[in-house]
């Protein structure tokens, strides 16, 4: 299940904000389906740094520009959030490869494509642990849709847009995209009007 929650998206300390919003996500999502209660104390690392909660469940956090996600399962998983933007050529060029570069040209908004290709890879690089370590242009998608194909399979992947996010999670084996929708006030972070 995937738990999304909007956020004011300018003002100062928005990227914090976002941060805190991500992990209160969590603690959230664990209260909600009866798991154990979330302490920053009770992550552990996995080889590559990826966080972790010892004994499970398995998460992913992510945030962008007035949104946070946290991916909770009973399976490994890595999930990813972007707003739609432009990218400059050399980030396209360094990226994304040459096949996903034509993928996303021949599409009707090449940047909503870029962006959905972004978080792809994001939610692929944070479910292997290897992070920015493992090279975005290493990564290659042959389809774009609700079921993304990676180039070598290797993971299976869902793909959702949603207010103008684009929302990807990746995982072991087929699995349905879920979004839960939580309203900001039940995080407690004492935001005002919230």
């Amino acid at each position: 299940m995937i738990y999304l929650v909007r956020l004011p998206a300018a003002g100062k300390g928005r990227k914090e904000l976002e941060h805190r919003a991500a992990w209160a996500l969590l603690a959230y999502a664990l209260e909600k389906e009866g798991r154990r209660p979330f302490s920053v104390g009770s992550l552990s690392y996995g080889p590559q740094g990826k966080p972790c909660l010892e004994g499970g469940p398995f998460f992913s956090v992510s945030h962008t520009k007035g949104l946070a996600l946290c991916a909770v399962e009973d399976w490994e998983t890595g999930a990813d959030v972007e707003y739609r933007r432009a990218l400059s050529p050399a980030v396209k060029s360094r990226v994304f490869t040459t096949g996903e570069r034509a993928l996303a040209d021949a599409q009707p908004d090449p940047d909503a494509a870029y962006t959905a290709l972004w978080t792809l890879k994001e939610s692929y690089m944070k479910y292997t642990g290897l992070g920015l370590r493992q090279g975005a242009g290493s990564i290659g998608f042959l389809t774009l849709g609700p079921e993304p194909l990676l180039e070598g399979g290797g993971a299976v992947f869902r793909q959702a847009f949603w207010q103008g996010y684009s929302i990807a999670q990746c995982g072991p084996a087929g699995f349905r995209l879920r979004l839960c929708p939580v309203g900001l006030e039940r995080l407690g972070l004492g935001i005002p009007g919230a």
